[in-house]
């Protein structure tokens, strides 16, 4: 093999370039990262075949997919070509490496719900492989060249004081920028002056079909084990806390609340049941307090948190719509319902992300059968949703971040994407203040052991001070997770700046 090793001119970049194209590909393909393992795009199909179908795109998308997979070919063949392959293997090599990242790529997204998987991605995206190597052929000398000058007169200009301040500025922007974001998760637009719907939402066309055992409602979230402990039937004593409201449905209507704290339950039908051992509803009957239920509302308003239990029974499925409970106006829009969609549970709120421009209603499948009892918890600590099935927790997330927010002001957010909001938001907050820190890094005072004990609390505090502020803020539980993924963002921005450095002025190759 002929070796054509590459001048140190332009030898500081295919590194970065190649993993910037890997984390472009991942991000436009994989993208809101919601993984469902356990229910694949369809179960007749072997993962590894991919989709049960060709997607047939048209035009367009066959040249996005090759325009995606151009980066990633031209990274590719300027790490072979730093490594001293010629420019002839370097063609053949690109090939089956876009062949084989394109079919990773439509087999992770067999298993996410809302992408498809099929072969009709690998052939674009194998000949946007070929046509950055062949653009790198051309052209990568020159360009690289143009990079690496840029890139040292940055370096050369950027000074520690310079780069400190950039770092402290650049992370407090976004760190004060994520307040008034996350404050569009309160319950601050709720209706104070609604009444609250049993079985309905005030009126005919969706009404229960089935029981309904039991409703209560806390002014704060519940922990994960008292919620599981609850709707499994299990003894739950510290759940007396924050109780707002708590009403038996058993025995003839009106029906009061236990606490004592919210109007009592009217029937609203022509005829209503006598001792029933538990209420049972036709789809022509339903219950309501009358009047406002402000005691309520003021409380969880107040809080920004709450938990919503319903022990529910269907008597069937086939009806499209059904609502368990309501709090809202006759044909007005609700501050919160629950209901059964088909064999699904859809839950939504109100607040100011939910009102305009998204589709934030959370759809869980499969939960109702007929004639089978669901004890139902929802749980809002005020960022994320938790969901309890009859003992069991919905493992999928329903997380209102800053992301969700910032995304909002510019298009229509969706639930599905909530957990891409959270993770985009924080790349860009956190992989740039990861390539300040990386070039930091690199000066003279925090090469000795006193400047890298303090470039440790640089990496450490800002994450930590982030999450501190959205507790503040929303009154979520501390989520060490998300610290861990802010981290990992800064030491990927760390990683990048260093990436190509293979000279002993490197720290943390």
């Amino acid at each position: 093999m002929q070796s054509s090793q590459p001048p140190q001119a332009w030898s500081h970049w295919p590194n970065r370039i190649l993993i910037l194209s890997l984390i472009g590909i991942a991000y436009l393909t994989l993208f809101p990262f919601r993984f469902d393992f356990a229910a694949p795009q369809s179960r007749n199909s072997s993962p590894f075949f991919l989709g049960p179908s060709l997607k047939h795109g048209n035009n367009l998308d066959f040249f996005l997919n090759l325009l995606l997979f151009i980066p990633y070919g031209f990274g590719f063949s300027a790490q072979l070509r730093k490594r001293g392959v010629n420019k002839g293997l370097t063609l053949v090599l690109a090939l089956p490496g876009g062949v084989i990242t394109s079919y990773v790529v439509e087999f992770l997204q067999f298993y996410i719900p809302t992408r498809n998987s099929a072969w009709d991605d690998i052939t674009p995206n194998t000949l946007g492989a070929v046509a950055g190597c062949l653009l790198f052929n051309r052209w990568g000398e020159i360009m690289l060249k143009l990079l690496s000058a840029w890139g040292e007169r940055t370096e050369s200009w950027m000074s520690l004081r310079r780069a400190c301040i950039f770092l402290l500025a650049y992370l407090g922007l976004f760190i004060i920028l994520s307040i008034p974001l996350q404050r569009e998760t309160r319950l601050s637009n709720w209706d104070t002056a609604v009444p609250m719907f049993v079985g309905s939402d005030g009126t005919a066309r969706h009404a229960w079909k089935g029981q309904i055992a039991k409703l209560q409602v806390w002014n704060r979230a519940l922990s994960d084990e008292s919620a599981r402990k609850l709707t499994a039937g299990d003894p739950a004593p510290e759940t007396e806390t924050g109780l707002l409201a708590s009403y038996e449905l058993t025995g003839g209507p009106p029906f009061d609340d236990q606490t004592k704290s919210l109007p009592r339950l009217i029937w609203i039908s022509s005829s209503p049941p006598r001792d029933l051992k538990t209420l049972e509803l036709n789809g022509s009957s339903w219950l309501t307090t009358k009047v406002p239920v402000t005691t309520l509302t003021q409380e969880l308003k107040s809080t920004n948190q709450f938990a919503l239990r319903a022990v529910c029974t269907p008597s069937d499925v086939s009806d499209l719509e059904q609502l368990i409970v309501s709090i809202s106006q006759v044909y007005g829009t609700p501050d919160l319902y629950l209901r059964r969609e088909d064999a699904d549970l859809v839950f939504w709120f109100r607040n100011p992300l939910s009102m305009h421009r998204s589709m934030l209603a959370w759809r869980v499948r499969s939960v109702f059968a007929p004639g089978q009892a669901r004890d139902i918890l929802i749980s809002y600590d005020g960022s994320n949703v938790s969901l309890y099935v009859n003992g069991k927790k919905e493992t999928r997330i329903y997380h209102l971040s800053p992301g969700a927010a910032m995304a909002h002001k510019f298009a229509r957010v969706f639930t599905s994407d909530l957990i891409g909001y959270l993770v985009s938001y924080d790349v860009l907050t956190f992989v740039p203040a990861g390539l300040l820190l990386g070039l930091i890094a690199r000066k003279e005072p925090f090469r000795k052991p006193a400047g890298r004990f303090l470039l440790l609390f640089g990496f450490l505090l800002p994450p930590i001070f982030y999450e501190l502020i959205l507790v503040w803020v929303s009154g979520k539980a501390f989520s060490l997770w998300e610290i861990i993924l802010c981290l990992l963002l800064i030491l990927l921005g760390v990683w990048l700046m260093n990436a190509d450095r293979s000279d002993k002025r490197s720290v943390w190759i």
